[in-house]
């Protein structure tokens, strides 16, 4: 699943082959000496064999990663490439920056995952955010944003005036200034036993490869937000029945009208409100569902084949606990909550506070889902994105961005708009 998920979320044509349903698998792994034990495996163009792989030497076969950027050469690192990080890159790159984008797993984020977007401005029949994301990856390499995939951070600290920043593969890059986009990840449910399913039939996102394992059975989508009625919408293309389990009691006080109006008109999709999961059952795939009603503390079993959780977002910033700061919720604090929280010695050189989006460190921006008070929007990200390529302006223009050229190891000192001297 992991290897699928790399695959189909950074759009890689490929081939799925299922050793327990292909009738041609087992001469295939004798063909090319493979144990059972080693799977699974990727096959490159006929010839080359990855026994098991993690995402990196994946991306390194099929030349989807690029070297470590030029730590010289990078006036702003953009660490998450959902449409924050992508608007940072497009705004940024276009104004002239050496704009550097790195992502762990896939460009697009959250958002990249979503069947449709209906409600986004200037696209009236909605587009899926694949084809969002794809368009927004072109535009920011066409204004020259280097973007890498995959590429996780580990580390953030202050350098020289600038900031350090340190890869999972040990390797280091440096830049003026950096921008936090890392968006949020899906909050897991908490229900005992449910650990051993995910990834074989409890999932966190509903893509086409989640849809097609579980064509011609029923399945459940927990969630009342905008994320789960897109995902049952979607998800109702593909099987007989989708039960969208909802635990209170007003389908329309989390999820937009349009999306609303859409799950009760569609048929396969029946809405159950005020009902909770309460138990998985199966051995390695999902037979039922214990469900439980909130309000009557009645109990009924529920057959499905897969579960769909869709609960809201937690951000990914264990690694920043110790370097900004963040709220009691893990979201990172930028603007009058960063000064509140700031180190008042850090912000004397400058002589100010911390701009609208700048964080507890002068130069690292937050924008998008990750900045604690945003707006968990595809629209709000994307602005907040190129907002912060505007205050990136601004504070180089305040404090001068120390870089390196191509052509020498010197350091100098450049103003936006200004020629390098």
């Amino acid at each position: 699943m992991r290897l699928r998920e790399f695959a189909a979320r950074n759009r890689l044509p490929h081939r799925w082959i299922d050793l327990e349903k292909d009738d041609q698998a087992e001469a295939m792994l004798r063909r090319f000496g493979i144990r059972p034990e080693e799977t699974p495996v990727v096959i490159w163009r006929g010839r080359q064999v990855l026994r098991n792989p993690d995402n990196a030497e994946l991306a390194r076969l099929i030349g989807l990663s690029v070297p470590a950027p030029d730590s010289a050469r990078c006036d702003v690192l953009v660490i998450g490439a959902g449409p924050a990080g992508l608007a940072t890159s497009v705004y940024g790159a276009s104004d002239g920056l050496a704009v550097v984008t790195v992502d762990a797993v896939a460009t697009g984020g959250q958002a990249g995952t979503s069947s449709r977007i209906e409600n986004y401005l200037g696209f009236p029949s909605g587009i899926s955010g694949a084809e969002l994301i794809e368009r927004a990856v072109l535009q920011a390499r066409k204004f020259g944003a280097r973007i890498t995939v995959p590429a996780e951070v580990t580390a953030l600290a202050p350098r020289g005036g600038h900031y350090a920043v340190t890869f999972a593969d040990g390797s280091e890059t440096e830049a003026g200034t950096v921008v936090l986009a890392l968006g949020a990840r899906f909050r897991r449910l908490d229900v005992p036993g449910i650990q051993r399913l995910e990834g074989s039939s409890v999932y966190y996102a509903a893509t086409i490869l989640e849809a097609n394992m579980c064509r011609m059975d029923p399945v459940a989508v927990v969630g009342g937000g905008n994320s789960a009625g897109q995902g049952a919408l979607f998800l109702a293309q593909f099987t007989p029945e989708v039960h969208l389990l909802v635990r209170h009691g007003d389908l329309g006080r989390d999820m937009s009208r349009y999306l609303v109006d859409q799950v009760q008109r569609q048929p396969k999709v029946k809405v159950l409100l005020n009902t909770e999961v309460h138990e998985v059952r199966g051995e390695g795939v999902l037979q039922a569902l214990v469900l439980r009603n909130n309000v009557t503390g009645d109990s009924w079993e529920l057959r499905a084949r897969a579960l769909f959780v869709f609960i809201g977002a937690r951000p990914p910033t264990e690694w920043l606990k110790d370097v900004i700061a963040l709220d009691s919720h893990g979201f990172v604090l930028t603007g009058p909550e960063a000064e509140a929280r700031g180190d008042p010695d850090v912000w004397a050189p400058p002589g100010r506070g911390p701009l609208m989006l700048e964080t507890t460190l002068p130069g690292v921006f937050a924008a998008g889902d990750v900045r604690s008070g945003s707006v968990k929007r595809v629209a709000s990200a994307a602005g907040e994105g190129a907002m912060a390529v505007r205050l990136v302006h601004e504070h180089r223009a305040q404090e001068g961005n120390l870089v390196r050229t191509q052509d020498d190891d010197r350091e100098r000192q450049t103003l936006p708009g200004r020629p390098a001297s």
